[in-house]
């Protein structure tokens, strides 16, 4: 008898363990906010990271550092910025300025 007792109550823990992992909720963080997602309603979303471009003003700052006196013009290519202008000692000069992490690619001196 106290076999059977105890099988039962370990059957019926067994399902009870079982029945919460099952039942499991999670929760999502968005744009809407936080919200309760039921369960088998999962879904992973793709998230697409935006990351911040160096802007044109940006990057005749970046052109003076590396020696720019003078911006004549800030040209906008592909994957740079190609800063023309005059050095200290009057010469042309030409930098290229990533768009995406502001780092001097390239420096000619004309």
């Amino acid at each position: 008898m106290i076999k059977r007792i105890a099988s039962a109550l370990a059957v019926t823990a067994f399902a009870a363990g079982l029945s919460t992992s099952v039942m499991a909720q999670s929760i999502q963080l968005g744009p809407d906010g936080v919200r309760v997602v039921p369960p088998g309603q999962e879904r992973s979303e793709r998230v697409i990271e935006e990351y911040d471009e160096v802007t044109p003003r940006e990057a005749s700052r970046i052109a003076r550092e590396a020696g720019v006196a003078e911006v004549d013009d800030v040209v906008t290519r592909r994957n740079s910025y190609r800063v023309v202008g005059v050095d200290r000692r009057g010469r042309d000069i030409e930098v290229d300025v990533s768009r995406t992490t502001g780092e001097i690619l390239d420096v000619n001196r004309i």
